[in-house]
């Protein structure tokens, strides 16, 4: 429709048409933003809804800049518009950066057959074909008005391509599930405890938020779970007991000490409310113990703290704050741990703020969180865990790098409590199927709030808990290694298209220079 739209327009008119229905598109998807900005940035409507319409602008871009590209294009060379548009906006989609990353073809990710292809190319080879079918769809409409004949070789692409992808598809998954079946299995449990902001943040509640998180991993260790997960900053406790690493005593911090080496597990059974224990008089060690009732290893999200002499946090000036998982065996021991390394931009830190503190001042919700600084497979008896933190999994080419280490499956800890009860877990979930293809290995998504789910290597979503409530799954993993082209050349479609275009940029300028001469 939007290549119709803008048929036999000006080049302005492409640009505003196109910026129109980006700006559209965007803002309407991420709509949830504006609520994200009243209950959680204490903004007034006034100022979040231009906001939320200031982001769909700017991502709005993309649409813009990709029907003038096309129209250059099209004006200055003999290449078929059927390619010209796959070509050119795979370019623009893939080089113009943006705050939420979409693509065109996570509109997919239910389609099983259809998404198969991405172990090749990564989505952008699938956003390629889907475009290119429109292209093909439009062109032969063209045509069709014209009465030319080449109008059904155009049209039979709506036919062959998605013959060809589903075909593809449908050999590859049954492949890679015969692969499934045949991997060690190990059985993990994950914690939704439905924790909200407001539960998380309140100390009145922090207590009994630890309590549920305990009972429900308890439930998990007896129904057979070999490794449990809580999500993204699951761990909130006034105190924690911890023994860092080269020392031989336990101390007590408020806050895990990034070189953490055991937080001791309890033995003691945990209550229904937190209450119970003080009435009790419960040691403080026991009832704030992670592993308290159970002693299956567990994952979790934690900040955690280390002393660093050149950090000029205005908030915390010499010292590091970071967003941590930490898995911890039996004995509480601490076999590996990850600090999150692409941090959300204003919600875990201020662009520029340790250079103008003032920025802080003016946006008190922003975080002040400091990036991991290598990305590792966690060890885990004889597998790997490839752990990602927050919107991590959504982020292809860290998935990639991670990839890169071995891990035989996925674990993505995140907090979609920001976002309360929108479109946006649900959005958050597509996009991240696509990792589990592109690399050909499971996924366990672990949420405070919103949608946890278990994703097989074939992008199928296994059991995914519902959008509100608290709930625990428990699945049979897959333990897999595999290599996939995709993982070898990453979006060589996307590069491909830029050196396409930039080969017929040079190829008319080449030309104007021998018609002046």
């Amino acid at each position: 429709p939007i290549l119709w739209a803008v048929r036999g327009t000006s080049a302005k008119q492409h640009f505003l048409l196109g910026w129109f229905a980006g700006s559209l598109i965007n803002f309407v998807g991420f709509f949830w933003i504006s609520g994200l900005l009243i209950d959680f940035g204490h903004m007034s409507i006034f100022l979040a809804l231009p906001l939320t319409l200031l982001m769909g602008v700017y991502q709005g871009l993309s649409y813009a800049l990709w029907l003038v590209l096309l129209r250059w294009l099209q004006r200055h060379s003999a290449v078929g518009f059927w390619l010209l548009v796959p070509v050119s906006f795979v370019s623009v989609e893939f080089l113009l950066p943006f705050i939420f990353p979409w693509t065109y073809a996570t509109g997919q990710y239910f389609l099983i057959p259809f998404i198969q292809i991405c172990e090749l190319g990564g989505v952008t080879l699938l956003s390629f074909l889907l475009v290119m079918t429109n292209g093909c769809l439009f062109e032969a409409m063209c045509q069709w008005r014209q009465k030319k004949a080449r109008a059904w070789l155009l049209l039979s692409t709506l036919v062959w391509v998605p013959a060809l992808l589903g075909a593809y598809g449908w050999v590859r998954a049954e492949m890679v599930a015969d692969q499934i079946q045949a991997a060690p299995q190990l059985k993990i449990g994950l914690v939704e405890a439905d924790v909200g902001i407001w539960e998380k943040e309140d100390r009145k509640k922090i207590d009994d938020n630890l309590v549920r998180h305990q009972r429900m991993s308890m439930e998990l260790e007896r129904r057979g779970a070999e490794l449990i997960i809580w999500p993204e900053t699951s761990y909130h406790a006034p105190v924690t007991f911890v023994r860092r690493e080269g020392k031989d005593v336990i101390g007590r911090y408020r806050i895990i000490p990034r070189d953490a080496a055991q937080i001791p597990p309890s033995d003691s059974v945990p209550p229904e409310h937190a209450v119970e224990d003080r009435a009790a008089g419960t040691a403080l060690l026991d009832w704030t113990a992670p592993q308290r009732g159970f002693h299956t290893p567990l994952l979790f999200g934690a900040l955690t703290v280390q002393d660093n002499p050149d950090n000029q946090s205005p908030r915390h000036p010499g010292r590091d704050w970071l967003n941590t998982a930490l898995l911890l065996d039996a004995q509480g021991q601490v076999l590996g741990a990850y600090d999150k390394t692409y941090l959300l931009v204003f919600g875990e830190y201020i662009p520029l703020g340790h250079t103008f503190p003032i920025f802080h001042r003016w946006l008190p919700e922003g975080g002040d969180l400091t990036a991991g600084d290598q990305v590792e497979a966690l060890p885990f008896g004889d597998y790997r865990i490839g752990v990602m933190v927050c919107y991590e999994d959504i982020l292809a080419a860290f998935t990639r790098e991670l990839a890169a280490k071995k891990p035989h499956f996925l674990v993505n800890i995140t907090n979609d409590a920001w976002f309360g009860e929108t479109a946006e877990p649900y959005h958050h979930l597509a996009l991240a199927v696509f990792r589990t293809v592109e690399n050909r290995l499971a996924m366990v998504r672990s949420t405070n709030t919103g949608v946890s789910a278990f994703i097989d290597p074939n992008g199928r979503i296994l059991s995914q808990t519902k959008l509100t409530g608290a709930e625990t799954l428990l699945e049979s993993v897959p333990m897999m290694q595999s290599r996939t082209l995709y993982q070898i050349l990453g979006d060589w479609p996307a590069y491909l298209c830029i050196l396409f275009i930039a080969f017929l940029i040079f190829q008319h300028r080449r030309t104007r220079r021998q018609l002046s001469e």
